[in-house]
């Protein structure tokens, strides 16, 4: 049978023999592949990382999963917008508690042999992405990886919404990169966003800080072009923050770096920018930010692209944009007349205000001097230094005659390009000049018709001075950032070489808007006013109305108080208002104008609406006694001469009109006030037997009259 069957097989012929052979051949191939297709199948599925919270407290759950893609020909995506990305991947489904919104971070900060990518995203991955960019997170970068020298380490941070389950992330190699790495996964319950302890320190003179901001919405109508590593414009910070408008205030602009979009590879751009204008962490919440883009993935930039963007800068303004704008630069170059030369024709001689980091220093031989950085030397650029929670400089500040003013730099919190709430903590004279930027951005807001003129003086002179204890010698100018609300108070404009100094008060009173007792409020206040020996030459209530409260156990509406604005104007001379201006908000300051009118009026104070704010003969409001062009904040001695030679001129012709008017005077007249002192005086004027006192107020509300 043997031979048989041998003799038959051979009898087939040997094109019949080929053709058996092919059938089988073709069986093995069939069966390899199906094997290679669920082999990949298996590899290529998401393994599952349980990372759901319990929902109670503030638990916190962190994972670390090893991964290693030498040998990995899985391909779980193959495309995000323009990126192309090769096989070697791993995928990970994250699983969630749904009822509960939570900040979730992937990061390969901890240890990575190859430049990683990380990519989040709402759906199960497919080669070819087809969803919404909004529904894909992406980071190939994050900087601030400690001991990442060598490779590109990347983070991608996500804020879940409600009843969402899953998500999924996929580890893959920038530009074909293989090798291990540790993948960390955070999940914790999250957290209201807490502001810097620099914008805690700004709005206030001296310490100890409140742990509070106290300004509110300000730099509306405003642009900000933000020169650096591109903005993440979808970052929460940069929503709206009205309920009339919806959208970003982040847009982007152009980049002038080759080959390369608008998105920030580092998070530099997007820190500075929310400092700016963040709904929580910036100064000027209600700013809009054009993102400019000048600096490569790996900080750094040519010196064409940044001189390219400057005349892309004014032209945007000219064309493009309506209202206020101005021009922040966190980056910077060493000493380059080119550079200053440019930032000086086109932008501060078009009354475009810069503000400029004066530079960081790190080695022992590198220069501190911040007049060797470029644009921040140039004397019409706002040029910032850091300084720290002590009050002192920031070890790596650069400091010297260039420098015009600090702000905190040393620790400062804000929003990260890794995520939409995504948030780092870091150290630079870029942040310092973002606060900065801020300031002038709400000054702006308020006084559109500023330029870098006027800008620039008003700032360094509203600063607060002598507070910082500083190691640079007399050259470095000691002056912190000082910035505060403006109120939204009517004025008035001052004679020509004035200034309008207005403060004002909120009060609750149990009793009613009528015109008595408006009267006796005035009388009050102004008698307080004459105690504390400050000066007003004016005070009105421009606000009256009733204040409701919700009745115990029903739904009905109870009026039991009533809710006044009081208003005080002090006209001073601009020689003097810096004087004025702090005695009145020392006295703002005061318990004792509570007691007092707790006392003597049945009125308490229930919230000191507005500090001291300035307006001068042009109408510009400033947060404090500013000193710009053509004013002087100190009296030198030629001019307290002049001054004291014209008040003896004014005294002796006072006592002749006095010796003039007395003379004709009826002896019985006279009489009537002789032993008067000028309080009691005053009582009479406020009884109304004087005319010389305020007229008296409307009782209708918004009424505009005098106490």
């Amino acid at each position: 049978m043997a031979a048989g069957g041998c003799g038959k097989f051979v009898d087939v012929g040997y094109e019949r023999f080929l053709g058996r052979m092919k059938k089988q051949l073709w069986c093995v191939c069939l069966a390899f592949a199906l094997l290679w297709v669920f082999g990949d199948a298996q590899n290529a599925s998401c393994q599952t990382v349980d990372l759901t919270l319990s929902g109670v407290g503030n638990d916190e759950i962190s994972k670390d999963i090893e991964v290693d893609t030498v040998n990995n020909v899985n391909k779980f995506v193959e495309k995000v917008g323009s990126l192309d990305f090769a096989v070697g991947q791993e995928c990970f489904q994250l699983k969630l508690n749904a009822s509960v919104v939570a900040d979730v971070v992937v990061s390969t900060c901890k240890r990575s042999s190859f430049d990683t990518t990380l990519i989040l995203l709402k759906e199960a991955p497919t080669e070819t992405q087809e969803q919404l960019p909004d529904d894909i997170f992406l980071n190939r970068f994050d900087p601030t990886c400690e001991g990442s020298e060598g490779t590109m380490r990347s983070t991608v941070e996500y804020r879940t919404v409600e009843n969402e389950e899953f998500l999924y992330v996929v580890v893959t190699g920038w530009e074909g990169a293989r090798g291990a790495a540790t993948v960390s996964f955070n999940v914790k319950k999250a957290e209201p966003l807490q502001i810097s302890w620099g914008l805690d320190r700004i709005d206030q003179r001296n310490l100890p800080r409140d742990n509070m901001s106290s300004l509110s919405r300000g730099g509306d109508g405003v642009f900000v072009y933000v020169v650096d590593s591109g903005v993440n414009p979808t970052h929460s910070e940069f929503l709206a923050t009205d309920s009339t408008t919806s959208g970003s205030r982040a847009s982007e602009g152009k980049s002038f770096v080759a080959e390369s979009d608008l998105s920030d590879c580092t998070g530099h751009g997007t820190h500075v920018a929310a400092l700016i204008a963040g709904r929580t962490l910036g100064v000027a919440q209600g700013a809009s930010i054009i993102a400019v883009k000048v600096l490569r993935c790996d900080n750094r930039g040519e010196k064409t692209a940044l001189l390219a963007a400057i005349d892309w800068i004014l032209e945007d303004i000219k064309e493009a944009r309506k209202g206020a704008a101005l021009v922040v630069m966190p980056v910077l170059s060493e000493f380059s007349e080119a550079l200053n030369a440019k930032v000086n024709e086109t932008l501060i001689q078009n009354d475009v205000p810069v503000v400029a980091a004066a530079g960081n220093f790190s080695e022992p031989d590198e220069s501190s001097d911040s007049c060797l950085s470029s644009p921040g030397s140039l004397a019409g650029v706002i040029s910032v230094s850091a300084s720290n929670t002590l009050e002192r400089r920031a070890v790596f500040s650069k400091y010297g005659s260039c420098t015009d003013i600090y702000a905190p730099g040393v620790g400062i919190l804000s929003a990260f390009h890794t995520g939409d709430y995504a948030t780092r903590v870091i150290d630079g004279t870029s942040q310092a000049s973002s606060f900065v930027a801020g300031a002038v951005a709400r000054l702006l807001s308020t006084n559109p018709r500023m330029n870098a003129t006027n800008i620039r003086p008003a700032i360094l002179s509203m600063s607060t001075k002598g507070v910082l204890d500083l190691d640079t010698g007399s050259s470095d100018p000691n002056r912190l950032l000082y910035v505060r609300d403006i109120p939204n108070f009517p004025v008035e404009r001052p004679p020509e070489g004035w200034y309008h100094i207005y403060f004002g008060f909120q009060l609750r009173s149990p009793r009613n808007c009528s015109v008595d007792f408006n009267a006796e409020l005035g009388s009050t206040l102004r008698r307080w006013l004459i105690d504390q020996e400050m000066p007003f030459s004016r005070a009105r209530v421009f606000s009256c109305a009733p204040s409701f409260n919700p009745q115990p156990g029903t739904s009905e509406l109870r009026q039991d108080e009533f809710m006044l604005d009081v208003q005080f104007e002090v006209g001073v001379v601009d020689k003097l208002s810096s004087v004025t201006f702090e005695k009145i908000s020392d006295t703002m300051e005061s318990e004792d104008l509570q007691e007092k009118m707790s006392v003597e009026s049945d009125v308490v104070v229930e919230v000191v609406t507005a500090l001291p704010w300035v307006v001068d003969a042009r109408l510009l409001q400033f947060w404090a006694a500013p000193v710009l062009p053509g004013t002087t904040s100190t009296t030198s001695v030629g001019s307290i001469v002049g001054i004291v030679l014209a008040s003896m001129t004014a005294f002796i012709a006072l006592l002749l009109l006095l010796l003039l008017v007395f003379r004709w005077t009826k002896p019985a007249e006279r009489e009537d006030t002789i032993g008067k002192s000028d309080k009691e005086q005053l009582l009479l004027e406020e009884s109304g037997q004087s005319d010389s006192g305020f007229p008296r107020m409307p009782t209708q509300t918004q009424a505009e009259g005098g106490l």
